[in-house]
């Protein structure tokens, strides 16, 4: 297979999940990570000594308290807390390096900004609650491992991908009172995790398409909380129109209950579907921006109290050197 330039093959690469920051969704407070695909490494042949930086922002308002697949509204029952809203507005720095045309390492730096607040509903009348910080968050690094031959004439690959995710972020930021902020939504979750996975990609005359199928799973915790398992599977289509390419994908993001005595098991966790449309321009050069929306199709909620979005965005930069 020959190795396309970037002009060519970011617009298809742009369109899918990134593993790292895949799908962190659906906490009970509220804190996650967009689970739009943007993970160079698994959708192209790679160029050896190749380096590549992604920066991408996300945009994701979650207000809408939902039990199961209904909204629903705040409970006001005395001893327990009714989430009003958390908006994340995260900036994600992926950097990653081709040792040769099978094997690639990235290093994923994820920056977080939270602002979440809630009302705790105590004997003498509700009291609310805030946070507001920008911290690191928990680091990733991944490998991309090839197992077609780089040097088909068939225009496609496949490979896994398998990683680690380390715990950098805080677990112990605290509001303006003292107080500090539950577990799922600190910037980290204070676990070492696996990351493990494949991918396929290919193309159908001018359309490019994709696959890529995740696991994660916590193998260290910390101070008694062990976040939930996530699986995430992604699949995808580019389209040249002019100069813009439009993009495609579908996310399905499964995620399974918080454990330890500082998680929230009943309200964590759940099932979920978005569709993400956006487009890719280039810049000209190896450089070029992107837009994706996401938009949820299905969205099934553990408990009674979980925030959810309506819509998420991210917009980014990519570039090779």
């Amino acid at each position: 297979m020959r190795v396309k330039p970037l002009r060519e093959a970011s617009p298809i690469v742009l369109t899918l999940l990134l593993g790292f920051f895949q799908g962190n969704a659906a906490a009970s407070c509220g804190s996650a990570f967009c689970t739009i695909n943007t993970d160079w490494d698994t959708q192209a042949p790679w160029q050896d000594e190749a380096t590549r930086l992604d920066l991408r922002m996300e945009y994701i308002h979650q207000d809408q308290l939902r039990s199961g697949t209904d909204k629903a509204t705040a409970s006001g029952e005395v001893g327990e807390h009714d989430e009003i809203r958390t908006l994340n507005r995260n900036i994600v720095a992926n950097l990653s390096h081709a040792f040769s045309p099978f094997l690639s390492l990235a290093l994923q730096v994820p920056l977080v900004s939270r602002d979440h607040s809630h009302v705790f509903n105590d004997v003498g009348g509700p009291e609310p609650e805030s946070w507001d910080f920008t911290r690191l968050g928990d680091v990733r690094v991944l490998a991309h491992l090839r197992l077609d031959d780089a040097q088909s004439t068939h225009d496609h690959s496949y490979g896994l991908i398998g990683g680690v995710k380390l715990p950098t972020g805080s677990i112990g930021v605290r509001n303006s009172a003292g107080e500090l902020a539950e577990r799922s939504l600190q910037p980290g979750s204070g676990s070492t995790d696996l990351i493990a996975g494949g991918f396929v990609s290919g193309r159908l005359a001018h359309t490019s398409w994709h696959t890529q199928l995740n696991w994660q799973h916590a193998v260290r915790e910390r101070q008694d909380y062990q976040p939930g398992d996530h699986v995430s599977l992604d699949a995808g289509l580019a389209y040249p129109l002019g100069a813009v390419h439009a993009l495609a994908q579908i996310n399905l993001l499964w995620r399974a209950r918080d454990s330890g005595l500082n998680a929230e098991p009943a309200d964590s966790g759940g099932k979920y579907i978005y569709f993400s449309p956006g487009v890719a321009v280039p810049l000209g050069g190896d450089t070029q921006i992107y837009g994706l929306v996401q938009l949820p199709l299905y969205q099934n909620v553990n408990g009674w109290s979980q925030l959810t979005a309506d819509w998420a965005a991210t917009l980014g930069l990519t570039m090779r050197f």
